[in-house]
């Protein structure tokens, strides 16, 4: 998560193709059309319809997903879009294990298509960003895209905030199938707004994935603080305590890194912060660290209850069945208790065993803990990858209190494989700098803090 920044009074001696990220070679007119595709699944992820083709059900994403498929599986199996890293192994493992499961417990004519939509929507999204975002303009594009699409659902979404109407769903239902209007409860006097996902707090979860993607990434310095707030404005709406909590967190670490610009080793010692206060709560507390964690992180009490009794019975059943899991099978819970788990993580060790959870966690920690021990990447790319990492801390955190499924989860794998990129942004970038009065010397950057010059540009702080 450490950046370089280089003052406005510094030239840095490269390529002019690189200014902007982009790999040597690459040109504006070759990267538009990907730029487009992009742009339009982003949006194609915020609508509600959906339509039968035979006996599967697609949405516009879907059909990206599925025409796109096979080229991207063969660009990035050929090694077109650089070498295969330890986070593609694991989220292939992921989508193969899935569908390996589904079929072995429920058989292969049952659960031929459901494996087929689960590789889709896994492995699909990831070789997607992974095969169309491949410099600093295609990832800043995205962005721009995403939070857009986000931005545009505001207005609506405060007027079915006030109103009570969920008008875009009830609009776009009169033309296609949508998915049906959930909930009628009021939160602070308002309602809870589902704009055009399945459930409101799916659509607070899609929204805050754009925070702070927004506030570090494209255009002036206002430009990104009026971006990032709207998109805050956009996930309260939701008035939902899981994409609350993805926006808390995205903030505190924004805050963190801000405040600790010049300090050394700035992310270890906020680890070892969260460590050591974990650490206290379980030693202090008669209560578990997540009975503590979950207590505070929902709007009641009765809520908060029936989460921490998912947790128990969850992880019995995950006990129950380590290896394979229960795939679709019901999983084991009271008859007083609804069938539906709150937490994403939990939903996968309990449908695909420990290995599913492992293989899907791990290419997480594999994008963030890889992307955090690059060097020497341009100011750029380290801005990418500060965004990036913040918000993937925020989203693994919500979800451990909303299980994703569709868009959002789709959304999410795509955000992963958007920073892939920059374990190859090194090879195009010379950390050469040529002093203001002429002279051309190279020194290392020192990682550790941030160093600015005296003449810093604005956009660089």
């Amino acid at each position: 998560m450490k950046s370089i920044a280089i003052g406005a009074s510094y030239q840095t001696e490269r390529p002019a193709a690189l200014g902007t990220g982009r790999p040597v070679g690459s040109s504006r007119v070759r990267a538009r059309p990907n730029s487009t595709l992009i742009s339009v699944f982003v949006c194609s992820l915020a609508l509600p319809f959906f339509f039968y083709i035979g006996p599967v059900r697609m949405s516009p994403y879907r059909l990206i997903l599925v025409a796109t498929f096979v080229p991207c599986l063969i660009t990035w199996l050929s090694g077109e879009i650089g070498k295969v890293r330890l986070a593609d192994i694991l989220m292939f493992s992921a989508a193969i294990w899935g569908a390996f499961v589904l079929i072995v417990l429920h058989g292969i004519e049952t659960s031929l298509q459901s494996a087929g939509i689960f590789v889709i929507e896994t492995l699909g999204p990831f070789l997607l960003a992974r095969r169309y975002i491949r410099d600093y303009t295609a990832f800043q594009n995205m962005v721009k895209a995403l939070a857009l699409t986000m931005i545009v659902i505001l207005p609506f979404a405060i007027f079915e905030n006030v109103f009570g109407w969920p008008i875009l769903i009830e609009t776009f239902g009169k033309i296609l199938p949508v998915y049906p209007v959930i909930g009628s409860e009021l939160r602070l006097g308002f309602r809870r707004a589902q704009a055009t996902f399945e459930y409101s707090i799916l659509f607070g979860v899609a929204c805050s994935s754009a925070f702070a993607l927004s506030y570090y990434v494209g255009g002036s310095v206002m430009r990104r603080l009026w971006r990032s707030g709207l998109v805050a404005l956009t996930v309260a709406s939701s008035l939902s305590s899981g994409p609350l909590l993805s926006l808390v967190v995205q903030g505190l670490l924004i805050a963190w890194d801000k405040v600790t610009s010049r300090m050394a080793k700035r992310w270890g010692i906020l680890a070892g912060i969260v460590v050591a206060a974990y650490l206290a709560v379980d030693l202090t507390s008669n209560r578990t660290p997540f009975d503590v964690f979950i207590s505070y992180l929902t709007f009641n009490s009765d809520t908060s209850y029936m989460r921490v009794h998912i947790w128990n019975y969850g992880t019995e059943s995950v006990m129950n069945h380590p290896i394979l899991g229960l795939g679709q099978t019901e999983w084991d819970h009271p008859d007083w208790m609804g069938g539906s788990i709150d937490n994403f993580w939990l939903v996968v060790a309990v449908r695909y065993g420990l290995p599913g959870f492992l293989f899907i966690a791990g290419s997480f920690f594999a994008v963030c803990f890889g992307l955090g021990r690059l060097r020497n990447l341009s100011y750029e790319a380290a801005q990418c990858r500060k965004a990036l990492i913040i918000t993937i801390c925020g989203l693994m955190l919500s979800i451990c209190t909303v299980h994703v499924w569709d868009a959002p989860y789709v959304l999410i794998l795509f955000l992963l494989g958007s920073g892939m990129w920059i374990f190859d942004s090194q090879k195009y970038h010379s950390p050469t700098i040529a002093r203001p009065e002429g002279k051309v010397t190279r020194r290392p950057a020192r990682l550790g803090t941030r160093q600015y010059p005296m003449h810093a540009h604005r956009e660089g702080r």
